[in-house]
Formats: C-alpha cells, sequence, structure tokens
C-alpha cells in the first residue's frame, strides 16, 4: 500500500513540476493535493525555494568591469566575446542622428525650389525611409536595453497583481 502511495505521489509531483508557472492545475492533481500533506509540504518548500531564489541579491559584490568579466567567462565565453565586439558605440548613433537631422533641415531648404511637387514627394518619402531605417536600425542593435526596460515594467506590474 505504502509503495502504491509513493508512486501516487511521484507521479503528482513530477506531472507539478512539468506545468508551467501560474497554469492552473488539472482537477486530478489538485484532489491529490488536497489528500496528500506531504506532497503539500514539498510544493510549498518549493514556492519558498523560488521566493528566496528569485529576490534580489543581498551579497554586496562591486560591479566594475573586471567583475562582470569574470562572471561572464565563467558562465560563457563566447557571449562575452560577443558583446565585448559591439560594433557602433552609443556616441555615434548620437552623431549620427544629429547629422541625419541637419541633413533634413537643409532638404527643407533645398525643395523649397524645385518646381515639381511629384519630385518633392519623393524626396519626402526617401526621407521618410531614411528615418525609419535609422531608427529601426538603433533599437535592433541596442535590444537587450529596450528589453531590460520593458520587462522591469511588466514584472512590476505583475507583482502587483498577486
Amino acid at each position: 500500500m505504502n509503495n502504491k502511495k509513493q508512486t501516487n505521489c511521484d507521479n503528482a509531483m513530477s506531472e507539478y513540476l512539468m506545468l508551467d508557472k501560474n497554469q492552473h492545475l488539472p482537477f486530478r492533481l489538485t484532489f491529490h493535493l488536497l489528500k496528500c500533506s506531504e506532497c503539500r509540504r514539498k510544493i510549498k518548500m518549493l514556492s519558498e525555494a523560488e521566493n528566496h531564489i528569485s529576490a534580489p541579491l543581498k551579497i554586496p559584490c562591486p560591479v566594475t568591469d573586471e567583475t562582470i568579466k569574470n562572471v561572464m567567462m565563467s558562465v560563457d565565453p563566447a557571449a562575452y566575446e560577443k558583446f565585448k565586439a559591439r560594433p557602433v558605440g552609443l556616441s555615434h548613433w548620437i552623431i549620427s542622428g544629429i547629422v541625419m537631422i541637419f541633413m533634413l533641415v537643409l532638404s527643407i531648404y533645398s525643395t523649397s525650389e524645385m518646381q515639381s511637387p511629384s519630385l518633392v514627394l519623393i524626396y519626402g518619402l526617401m526621407i521618410a525611409f531614411c528615418v525609419t531605417l535609422y531608427c529601426t536600425v538603433f533599437v535592433m542593435s541596442n535590444v537587450d536595453f529596450f528589453v531590460k526596460k520593458i520587462s522591469t515594467v511588466v514584472k512590476g506590474s505583475q507583482s502587483a497583481l498577486a
């Protein structure tokens, strides 16, 4: 009898661990958890462990380039090398954006002298395409910054719901 209970408990825990986070429990698993205090205790311990592991790190650690390099080299050296070889810095993006705005202002004066409205339209569409392309490439090359900002906002709103 005890072996059958252990098998049921093992199956229930396996089923629970295979669920995604915040996924609804199936009826069979819920029913088992209502009857089995041992499995409920294990799940409470798992939840508590997850809360502790997801809490902010409280160990004082200096955030220096050398510390970050050591951590990245121990986790994934290829990722560190890829990160280290960033092709364009933020200052280059700012300078090219300022140059683009200057050229846009300059183009306003040059299009005012054009006689054909269709040429002005084509010129305006070319400028719009270039600005859109610039913004797209900027966001795609710095997507890690934007994703971090988005995930921070989403994580904060989820904790308010819990």
